[in-house]
């Protein structure tokens, strides 16, 4: 063999280790013929091979793509790409880049259970519950921990090229990843923090505070950049599959004002002058969007019903709490978990000195903090008292609804479907559905083609036998 032929062997040989290893357990050699998933959320396209060309949008779990030219990777890992098939919009161009460590070429839909919660969300009572599972045959009523208010996608129609705008999409789904300050790729709406931003407006602002120009970082041409700061609020639970961009998240507001901005947007006189709503996504106050975040682990199901709300037991004997307490600290660090005693404990802080330091801060007391004191990562300190009872929401027919008036409060009804098109109940107690099916001929399905729920959610013979029992 040559000296020449052997350096050639010898880099060919490095190239094909380097993109092995790229794929570390997977040992997968790159080619242009071979589909590849995006192996995560949150992945951003850009137009150039480098972290410095601009994004042209996101790309979620299990998304579809081809390599072009696989054998030309840059510096810092970026292969050009053909997207074969997404759910979320990306801007046109004539290139597209990702990093290689985002493909995988295996397909992940999470979709066996075996953790120990799950989540239901009525769309039509504007309710986000959360559900201990105590049996996987159905066969006994579950335990609800959490029943949370929340706000559902504007009901408005839009065309079918832009699914995924307007109305909430029901169907079975896992949540497949989280992030804290989600931003969305185009920065409309700005991250509730992050660093170099201006501070979010104070606990207790007003509404309108949240759209002014000096909470929006300033871009590039210096200018101030967005259109509503902290929309995504303090969490972002990814779905799939197929959510087409319709996640579950924060709001903007402070832990401090609880469910204040959920509760603005059912008032009237907002909804004289705008819609409110989102543009499809589960929105929670912050609080119990953290809550869930602690709780829910990658996996977990987020089932969307439209559905009647019952109870499977009206004496209600497993729920004699109506509530609970969860302590929680918020810090600017997007790794740091939230839970209070986690907190501390990752800060080396003891419980006194958090709470002579957030004594001072939330009163505006002066104070002076070593620059490298773990307790300048802290935001916001507090208590989360969650609803751990469970109480349906009584539906009023479409019919009986103007599309106003539906917007206001919670008639049960968000979306006025007529009385005929609804099927079925959900005890909402037990996290059970009866002979429901969605009124898919008004609303729009995705995820799972092949479950409205998990079968562990659908209300079995057997139990309707020890509710006729239990009612004798």
């Amino acid at each position: 063999m040559n000296m020449k032929f052997s350096n050639i062997f010898f880099s060919f040989f490095v190239h094909f280790l380097w993109i092995a290893n790229s794929f570390s357990q997977e040992a997968v050699y790159l080619n242009d013929q071979d589909t590849y998933f995006i192996k995560t959320n949150n992945i951003r396209v850009r137009n150039s091979p480098d972290s410095k060309g601009k994004s042209l949008g996101i790309l979620s779990l299990n998304d579809k793509v081809k390599i072009i030219n696989p054998s030309i990777i840059s510096p810092e890992k970026y292969v050009e790409i053909k997207i074969i098939l997404t759910y979320d919009p990306i801007i046109k161009s004539d290139k597209y880049y990702v990093n290689l460590d985002s493909l995988s070429s295996k397909f992940i839909d999470y979709k066996e259970f075996l953790g120990k919660y799950f989540v239901v969300v009525n769309v039509a009572t504007e309710t986000l519950r959360v559900y201990e599972k105590s049996c996987s045959d159905a066969s006994c009523p579950h335990k609800m921990i959490l029943e949370s208010e929340i706000v559902v996608g504007e009901d408005v129609d839009h065309p079918k090229e832009e699914k995924g705008k307007g109305r909430s999409i029901l169907g079975s789904y896992r949540v497949t990843g989280w992030s804290k300050f989600y931003q969305d790729p185009e920065g409309h709406y700005p991250a509730w923090y992050r660093p170099g931003y201006p501070a979010p407006p104070a606990p207790g602002a007003s509404w309108h505070q949240w759209f002014s120009k000096n909470v929006m970082p300033i871009d590039e041409n210096g200018k101030r950049h967005g259109s509503m700061r902290g929309a995504f609020g303090w969490y972002t639970a990814f779905v799939a599959p197929e959510p087409y961009g319709q996640w579950t998240h924060g709001t903007l507001g402070w832990g401090s004002d609880k469910d204040k901005y959920i509760k603005k947007v059912k008032k009237a006189l907002i909804n004289i002058v705008s819609d409110p709503r989102s543009s499809g996504c589960t929105r929670n106050n912050n609080e119990a969007i953290a809550f869930l975040r602690n709780m829910i682990d990658v996996g977990t199901p987020i089932i969307k019903i439209y559905a009647k709300e019952e109870l499977l037991d009206p004496s209600l004997k497993n729920y004699t709490v109506r509530s609970q307490k969860w302590r929680y600290i918020l810090t600017k660090n997007k790794e740091h978990a939230i839970d209070r005693d986690i907190v501390s404990s990752s800060l080396g802080l003891s419980s006194d000195d958090i709470d002579k330091f957030w004594s001072l801060k939330k009163d505006g007391g002066e104070f002076i903090v070593d620059p490298q004191s773990p307790l300048n990562q802290i935001l916001e300190i507090g208590t989360y008292e969650y609803d751990s009872h469970p109480d349906p929401i009584a539906f009023t027919p479409g019919e009986n609804l103007s599309k106003f008036r539906r917007k206001l409060g919670r008639k049960g009804n968000v979306y006025g479907v007529d009385e005929a098109q609804m099927h079925g109940t959900f005890f909402v107690d037990a996290g059970l559905l009866d002979n429901y099916s969605h009124p898919d001929s008004i609303l729009e399905v995705s995820g799972f083609s092949d479950e409205t729920s998990p079968p562990w959610m659908v209300f079995s013979e057997n139990m309707r036998e020890i509710q006729l029992r239990d009612i004798r």
